[in-house]
C-alpha cells in the first residue's frame, strides 16, 4: 500500500505512534567537587605504551583524590585484583583510608555471579575480593555508569599520558620498578604542587590506619575452606599442611588469606 508521507504521518499521530516533540539528546554536566580531602577518591588503570616501545605496554593506575586533585600513581603490568589491592594499601599507608572510593564496573570490582542462599537470605549483593575489603575497612565502594562519571581521573590519565610519558623519556626510565621508584621520589610530589586545588571545606576525611589493623589480611585474596581428614586445606591446586596441634579439626572451616606479600595464613 503505497501513501503519501503526510498522510502516514497523521495516522501515526492519530494513533500516537509519532511524537512532535523532538528527542534531545541527554544533557551532562561536570558533576561538582567533593569538599573535603578524603571524601571521595577516584580510581581508573591507564593501559598505554608508557615506556614508549622501550619495554611492552604498562598499566598506570591513578588514584585522584575528587576534592583536590592530589594524584597517587603506581606501575603495574595489567590491571588486575592485586593490582587493585596494592594500590589502596600504598595509597592509605601514605594518606590514610577515604571515605568512599569510585571505580569502573569491571569484573575486579562488581561481581556477575549469582548470589549465594546465604546472600539471598541476608538480602546481600554478591560481591568481588575487593568489594569484600571496603566493606571491611568501611571504604563506600561506588560503581561508575558511565565513562564519563570518573571523569576527574579519566582526564587525568590524558594529562599524565603527556607529561609522564615525556619525564620518562628523558630519564631514559625503561622498568616499572625504576618508573615507580621515579613517581614516589620525583614526579608526584611536584605534580601534585602545581596541579592541586584548595578544597572547598579544611577537614581532611581520612580516617589514620591504627596499628590494630591487620589490614594485610583484609586487601588479601580470601577464601573459606574445610581442614580434610589428614590435618590439610587445599589451596590453588596444592595442600597446605596443618600441625595437629594448631587447635583446627578435621571438618572445620577455615579462611585461607592468599596476601600481596606472598605469604599464606589461614584463620578460624
Amino acid at each position: 500500500l503505497v501513501v503519501p508521507v503526510q498522510t502516514l504521518r497523521r495516522w501515526l499521530l492519530a494513533e500516537g505512534l509519532w511524537s512532535r516533540q523532538r528527542q534531545r539528546k541527554q544533557h551532562r554536566r561536570r558533576r561538582a567537587r567533593k569538599e573535603h580531602l578524603g571524601e571521595l577518591v577516584q580510581m581508573d588503570g591507564s593501559h598505554h605504551d608508557w615506556f614508549e616501545g622501550r619495554r611492552a605496554w604498562a598499566v598506570l593506575m591513578v588514584l585522584i583524590d575528587d576534592a583536590t586533585g592530589r594524584t597517587y600513581a603506581r606501575f603495574f603490568e595489567e590491571e588486575t585484583l592485586v593490582a587493585a589491592l596494592a594500590m589502596f594499601h600504598g595509597y592509605s599507608l601514605k594518606y590514610g583510608f577515604p571515605q568512599a572510593i569510585y571505580v569502573d564496573r569491571a569484573g575486579i570490582y562488581r561481581s556477575d555471579r549469582e548470589p549465594t542462599s546465604a546472600e539471598l537470605l541476608a538480602e546481600t549483593e554478591p560481591q568481588t575480593q575487593f568489594g569484600r575489603a571496603m566493606e571491611e575497612l568501611q571504604v563506600r565502594l561506588i560503581l561508575a555508569g558511565s565513562p564519563q562519571a570518573k571523569g576527574r581521573v579519566e582526564r587525568m590519565n590524558r594529562t599524565l599520558q603527556d607529561r609522564l610519558v615525556k619525564a620518562l623519556r628523558q630519564r631514559g626510565i625503561s622498568d616499572l620498578a625504576t618508573a615507580n621508584k621515579f613517581l614516589e621520589e620525583e614526579f608526584l610530589g611536584p605534580f601534585n604542587k602545581k596541579f592541586e586545588k584548595t578544597p572547598a571545606q579544611a577537614a581532611d576525611l581520612h580516617r589514620v590506619v591504627t596499628k590494630m589493623l591487620d589490614l594485610p589480611r583484609v586487601l588479601a585474596v580470601q577464601e573459606e575452606r574445610v581442614v580434610q581428614n589428614d590435618w590439610t586445606v587445599r589451596w590453588n591446586n596444592a595442600f597446605l599442611q596443618l600441625q595437629r596441634g594448631s587447635g583446627l579439626q578435621p571438618g572445620q572451616r577455615v579462611t585461607v588469606c592468599d596476601q600481596l606479600d606472598g605469604r599464606v595464613r589461614l584463620f578460624s
